[in-house]
């Protein structure tokens, strides 16, 4: 079986085959999607689609799953790309590097996010002419896909990210955590379903998978604010931090990590290992 290292592997194999071809006109296109696409990120999202798939498959070949945590991925990208703009975060480093706009311009850094959202449609699209000549399989491809671009629009991510451009903050754990659960978790949540509804999940494993996903998501994202504590706090920036002291977060992450706990042990497969993944992800440091 293979290890995380050799999935993170043959998924950066499977997205970086999708940027091969360029002619002059688009070379300075591709030199942007690629230099966000290969700024250091761990693959988190696609990591879990892949683990998912094999844990709800019974599987250790997860080839199938290859597109849709590729995508997830190229998605994630195109986000940081825009978040990171000046009329967003207006952020000039991420993962050490000078952000995308920041070496390509902001006009490149729009049109390469854009570019990466396409991206990820057609690499998607192409894929279902795999599944033609099997019905079961394609109806499976195609709700895999429409999930993961239902939670990747303006009832996921982006719906997220304009909460978090509003001017007023309601100081409440419900605003941060509905917040986070758009704009973080909507991914992690689509990651690991799709994955599941690719490998033939239930529709009643996908109702706990999506719990354990939105609890997954939201602990991950006050682990952040746990690790950016005294930065956040400096910064005034919109972040849980702003109303939580670091033991509150810390009794948060804990409640919610046990609540996923409960969720993942109502199905019945092996899902040790993306257990293992989320656990190693709630005791993450910088």
């Amino acid at each position: 079986m293979k290890d995380n290292n050799e999935i993170i592997s043959d998924i950066d194999n499977y997205i970086y085959k999708n940027f091969t071809v360029i002619d002059d006109y688009q070379k300075k296109i591709n030199e942007s999607m690629i230099y966000s696409l290969s700024s250091g990120g761990k693959r988190v999202r696609a990591i879990l689609c892949v683990l998912s798939y094999m844990a709800i498959s019974g599987e250790e070949d997860f080839e199938k799953s290859l597109p849709y945590a590729a995508a997830i991925e190229i998605i994630h990208t195109y986000s940081l790309i825009h978040d990171d703009l000046p009329a967003m975060d207006d952020d000039d480093i991420r993962r050490g590097k000078p952000t995308n706009h920041k070496v390509f311009s902001e006009a490149i850094a729009v049109l390469a996010g854009d570019g990466l959202l396409n991206t990820a449609a057609e690499l998607l699209s192409n894929n279902l002419e795999n599944y033609l000549s099997d019905p079961e399989e394609l109806h499976r491809a195609v709700r895999a896909m429409k999930y993961i671009f239902n939670c990747s629009g303006v009832h996921g991510m982006i719906g997220g990210q304009v909460i978090d451009l509003e001017d007023e903050v309601e100081d409440n754990d419900d605003y941060f955590e509905n917040m986070y659960k758009l704009k973080t978790a909507a991914l992690i949540r689509a990651a690991i379903v799709s994955g599941a509804i690719l490998a033939g999940a239930s529709s009643e494993d996908i109702v706990s998978l999506e719990d354990f996903s939105n609890c997954i998501g939201i602990a991950y994202q006050i682990t952040d604010d746990l690790l950016d504590y005294e930065e956040d706090i400096n910064k005034d920036k919109k972040t849980l931090s702003s109303i939580k002291s670091k033991e509150e977060l810390e009794e948060r992450i804990s409640e919610l990590f046990e609540k996923a706990k409960t969720e993942i042990k109502s199905i019945d497969y092996d899902t040790d290992r993306l257990e293992e993944y989320v656990y190693s992800l709630m005791n993450r440091s910088k």
